[in-house]
């Protein structure tokens, strides 16, 4: 409520009068502004699309998962309301759009933002998408049984290795010539493991520690060793490339996340491997000398 003060007692009494007011009233906007985290407007929210069935990232049944979770302490750090859009999917691969990212949801603003995005080239069918900052590293990942794992991939002699058929970690095991053994998913790859019929397992790591965390009985254990740079990826998030101060806004609700320790607590409640971003990453130059150098 304005003081009594206000009441026009002439021109210019009135004009030295608010003169005097606006620099306190200014002063007090900017404050206010200030004191909402990373300055959210009242009300806003942050609609983000998540894959219905995807965990460790997803799972709209019970309304979790590591992307979830993430987004939802991005939205607490930048005061605004979550809201999930739950984009149907099948974890059979018959269409990138519905079982990979959904980038049309995002394309044609039904969504703010797509979280854990592995870099440019996964956005490049969508024009007006782009990303922002990586905010943690993922990797394809070694794992054995609890005390047969190797340290890392350079440390294996005689075993033979499960993996997902046509992924880059197959390439990679074919690079090394390491002896490897095909399977249709990341799950049965280690099943295979858990049940002898393999000795090795070289799958995407989030996918694995879901799984050992879900089956602790199978006793898989990671290589100690962090991996190598071409099984490396930095994951971003993913918005419109017309919302620049929003994406400016995610990035710096990450880099705090990060800071503080939570996304790595948030991605040990699924079992997730947790990284940094890392400095180098899978480049296809580098796939090539790795493969000339066992030749």
């Amino acid at each position: 409520m304005m003081p009594s003060a206000w009441a026009p007692t002439g021109a210019a009494a009135w004009r030295k009068r608010r003169r005097s007011a606006v620099v306190p009233a200014l002063s007090y906007l900017f404050c206010l502004a200030l004191s909402g985290p990373l300055f959210a407007a009242e009300g806003a929210q942050l609609r983000v699309c998540f894959l219905g069935n995807n965990l460790p990232f997803s799972s709209q049944h019970d309304e979790r998962g590591f992307d979830v979770d993430v987004a939802r302490a991005v939205a607490k750090t930048m005061g605004r309301t979550l809201v999930p859009v739950w984009v149907r999917n099948d974890e059979r691969i018959t269409e990138v759009d519905e079982s990979d990212f959904p980038l049309r949801r995002l394309s044609r603003n039904e969504c703010d933002a797509i979280l854990s995005v592995p870099g440019r080239d996964a956005v490049r069918e969508a024009s007006n998408v782009t990303v922002g900052n990586a905010y943690y590293g993922a990797a394809f990942e070694l794992l054995g049984r609890e005390g047969q794992t190797p340290a890392s991939l350079h440390d294996i002699e005689h075993q033979v290795v499960a993996v997902q058929a046509q992924t880059i970690a197959s390439f990679i095991l074919e690079s090394l010539k390491i002896s490897m053994q095909t399977f249709f998913s990341t799950e049965e790859s280690l099943a295979a493991v858990a049940t002898g019929d393999a000795e090795l397992a070289f799958v995407w790591g989030p996918t694995a520690g879901w799984y050992a965390k879900q089956e602790p009985g199978t006793k898989l254990t990671f290589a100690t060793a962090e991996p190598i740079s071409v099984a490396r990826w930095n994951e971003h998030i993913a918005t419109r490339t017309e919302d620049e101060a929003l994406r400016t806004a995610l990035d710096a609700a990450l880099t705090t996340l990060r800071r503080s320790g939570e996304l790595k607590a948030i991605a040990q409640r699924y079992g997730v491997p947790f990284y940094p971003p890392f400095e180098k990453t899978y480049d296809v130059m580098e796939m090539f000398r790795l493969s000339r150098a066992k030749e």
